[in-house]
């Protein structure tokens, strides 16, 4: 999916999740919902310490 910001133009990372319903976990206006449990543990893949607010890149420091 093709995503702009401020003109700017990026890729979103499309990911997806194998999700279980589980019990009820209550009602909403008159209608049950159900809770959603993740399959199985997800990590991710890589991690971004560089990063640009307003024009000015920066490092996020780990921890």
């Amino acid at each position: 999916m093709k995503l702009h910001f401020r003109g700017l133009t990026y890729d979103s990372p499309h990911t997806e999740w194998e999700i279980a319903e589980g019990e009820v976990g209550g009602s909403y206006r008159g209608s049950p919902w159900r809770l959603h449990r993740l399959t199985e543990k997800h990590r991710c893949r890589r991690q971004i310490n560089e990063m640009v607010y307003r024009g000015v890149h920066y490092t996020k420091n780990p921890g």
